[in-house]
C-alpha cells in the first residue's frame, strides 16, 4: 500500500461510514487506520479503491472476531451492493467463512435504517 505524498491527506479522515459498527465490526476512517489494517492483515488497499472511499461509494471495516478480516462494502447510498472479505495475507474468504460477517453488516445496516425489507444477495 502506497500512502499519499502528501501528509495532511494522510491524516484526513475518510467520508462516515453509513453505519457505526460494532465491537466485531470496525469502520476503517483514514488512510492512516488503513495503513494499520493492512500492517496487521496483509490486505492492500489500493488507489482504486482510495477513490471509490473518498466518493463515499465504498466503505472497508475491520472483523475483529475469528477469523480477523478486511471487510469491503461497495454502497449505492441506499443499500450495499457488494460484500467482500479478505483474511490475513490479502486472502479472499470462503463464501461460507463469511456468512457471520455478512449477517453483522447485513444487520447494521438494517438497524441504520437501510436495505429493510430485501433479500441478502
Amino acid at each position: 500500500m502506497t500512502l499519499p505524498s502528501n501528509d495532511t491527506e494522510t491524516d484526513a479522515a475518510f467520508p462516515p461510514s453509513p453505519i457505526k459498527g460494532s465491537e466485531r465490526l470496525v469502520p476503517i476512517e483514514s488512510w492512516l487506520e488503513m495503513f494499520g489494517e493492512t500492517q496487521a492483515t496483509g490486505v492492500e488497499f489500493d488507489e482504486y479503491w482510495y477513490g471509490s472511499v473518498e466518493a463515499g461509494v465504498a466503505y472497508f471495516f475491520r472483523w475483529l472476531d475469528k477469523p480477523r478480516a478486511t471487510v469491503l462494502v461497495v454502497w449505492n447510498m441506499e443499500q450495499p451492493t457488494h460484500i467482500e472479505c479478505r483474511t490475513i495475507g490479502d486472502v479472499l474468504m470462503a463464501e461460507i467463512d463469511t456468512v457471520p460477517i455478512v449477517a453483522e453488516v447485513t444487520h447494521l445496516f438494517r438497524c441504520a435504517g437501510f436495505w429493510r425489507g430485501q433479500a441478502v444477495q
